[in-house]
């Protein structure tokens, strides 16, 4: 289906969206600045063979990929504050538990994606990816290599593969960026922090057909901000599109940016992956929770065959 009618669909779905709202966002910040946000335990690091790939949310946009061999911090955020925004609920990992992390990869350089009081925490031996013209805000941070992609542009790091794609998240310095298609010994994953519903999921998916998808789903009321914030149905949209097997969203329940509750994005998520008969493909996960995933041999995914399987969560000790 061409990508004009997609989106006049999208467009005619989200006339009556149904989700609660805040009848005032500054009323909202206010209460939360003196409540502190709830606690996110964080599960233990599990142990990964040839073949898997460990998946952490570590609340809002943050997400730590783990093969054998790498493990890829993608947007990492430990703050509690976004300006004026307190958290809701605590990061669900700690600079102490990305002390493995080798790679770095920032989608852009709004605050809540490239956080430089977090990157001051994590190991300067880690390699930092960013896009084009955004390698000046890591400045004086002592990182051994930082490297800017720009959509098209590949690397490699201990044989793990990363391809940098476009995103839509409107213009600008701070908005223009980028998302990542990894591949390692293992699931591949694309790693979105914002966007736009766009032709772009398609084309990653023709070239790739990701075997999880991680995708934004909060940020988008009201309507206008769909323009750079994908709604729960925009990525499901693109979930298809990317031609993926399982779905992990983020960019919810941590910070209150738009208008739509914390809890609604998820809640929405999971109600329509019901309704069109892919809810075993969604993993929504709490901050801290770590999936493990590993291809099978047989058909598993909804748009096609080997997908990969979620092969159990890391027992706490």
């Amino acid at each position: 289906m061409p990508e004009l009618t997609r989106a006049q669909e999208l467009g005619r779905l989200h006339r009556d969206v149904p989700v609660r709202r805040y009848s005032s966002l500054v009323g909202h910040w206010m209460t939360r600045w003196f409540r502190p946000p709830r606690p996110a335990p964080a599960e233990p690091r599990p142990e990964l063979v040839s073949g898997q790939l460990a998946v952490t949310f570590g609340g809002h946009a943050t997400v730590v990929a783990r093969y054998a061999g790498l493990a890829v911090a993608f947007d990492p955020m430990l703050g509690n504050w976004i300006g004026g925004v307190r958290r809701a609920a605590l990061p669900g990992v700690s600079a102490g538990e990305l002390a493995d992390v080798r790679l770095i990869l920032i989608s852009h350089r709004h605050a809540d994606h490239l956080h430089v009081p977090t990157l001051r925490r994590l190991p300067r031996s880690a390699t930092v990816v960013v896009p084009t013209g955004a390698a000046g805000a890591l400045s004086g941070l002592g990182y051994a290599r930082v490297i800017e992609l720009s959509a098209g542009a590949d690397l490699e790091l201990r044989g793990v593969q990363v391809s940098a794609a476009a995103i839509a998240h409107g213009g600008g310095d701070l908005s223009h960026g980028l998302s990542y298609v990894v591949r390692g010994d293992g699931p591949s994953v694309y790693l979105c922090g914002d966007s736009g519903y766009f032709s772009g999921f398609a084309e990653v998916g023709a070239r790739f057909g990701p075997d999880i998808a991680v995708l934004p789903i909060g940020g988008f009321l009201p309507a206008s901000f769909r323009e750079r914030h994908m709604s729960p149905l925009d990525a499901l949209y693109a979930f298809e599109d990317l031609r993926a097997r399982m779905l992990i969203p983020i960019h919810h329940g941590a910070f209150a940016l738009s208008y739509e509750r914390l809890d609604e994005p998820a809640r929405w998520l999971i109600d329509l992956a019901r309704q069109r008969g892919v809810r075993d493909h969604v993993v929504v996960m709490a901050p801290g929770q770590t999936e493990r995933f590993v291809t099978p041999t047989g058909p598993t995914g909804p748009t096609g065959p080997a997908g990969p399987t979620r092969a159990g969560r890391a027992e706490r000790k």
